[in-house]
């Protein structure tokens, strides 16, 4: 004879008792880590969500899902995803803002990793789609909307703050010494002000100091000179011409 579990009706149940049990272990997953799209592995209590949200999107792209398991995941996960691909992009998100309420700070390291996620290289390969064009407007506005200190080409600002940092220190210098023109050695307060000025002067030798750099240098220091032996016959530090070609 058989048991109750072998009818249609019976699987029907037990069908149903399993998509509660994922309902239920997937909003104590959201609880832990405010997120619908858990990782490869994932497991809450035991419960292997992973596994149990990769099967209901399987149901879902070959039509085996019905309309009110849709709605009822659609409803009670504002940020689920029928996508692997946009299910990923909320994962590194998530992990982002976890990051940031952490440290204060969106840069985060390429070795970074947060909850066992790679959140370090997911932010790099992020900032390598954006430079090639393959990141879509909204999942950019993602990053600028939510994160205020978001760097796309977190190098540049970096450079920017470093040169900000001298141009600061060498002021300082200059109001203590008289000279914008620091012995190599110098130091003020605490920063190696004689090897910041000594190293613009060489970017401005190899034509790596961008043009609005050398019109800071030239215009905040009166007395800034470019080379410390004059070439040519002019004489010891005098500022000989140049177009903005020439530091570019």
């Amino acid at each position: 004879m058989r048991s109750e579990r072998d009818s249609p009706a019976g699987r029907g149940r037990a069908d149903e008792r399993r998509f509660e049990a994922g309902i239920a272990h997937l909003h104590r997953y959201v609880a832990a880590h405010g997120s619908s799209s858990p990782p490869r592995g994932a497991r809450i209590d035991g419960f292997p969500i992973d596994v149990w949200v990769t099967s209901r999107r399987t149901d879902y792209r070959k039509g085996r899902l019905s309309a009110d398991r849709i709605e009822r995941l659609e409803t009670e996960f504002p940020d689920w995803r029928w996508s692997v691909r946009g299910a990923q992009f909320d994962v590194g998100v998530a992990h982002l803002r976890r990051y940031v309420a952490t440290h204060g700070t969106s840069l985060v390291g390429q070795h970074e990793v947060v909850d066992g996620f790679a959140l370090g290289q997911w932010v790099t390969n992020r900032r390598a789609d954006y430079r090639k064009g393959r990141l879509p407007a909204e999942r950019i506005e993602v990053f600028e909307r939510e994160f205020p200190d978001w760097q796309w080409s977190p190098q540049a600002a970096s450079s920017a703050a470093a040169f900000e940092a001298g141009v600061a220190h060498l002021h300082r210098y200059v109001a203590a010494y008289g000279t914008s023109s620091a012995r190599h050695r110098a130091v003020i307060d605490g920063f190696a002000i004689g090897q910041w000025v000594a190293n613009r002067r060489a970017d401005y030798r190899r034509g790596t100091l961008p043009a609005e750099r050398a019109r800071r240098l030239e215009a905040e220091f009166d007395d800034w000179r470019w080379t410390v032996r004059a070439p040519h016959g002019l004489s010891h530090g005098a500022r000989g011409p140049r177009s903005d070609e020439e530091v570019r």
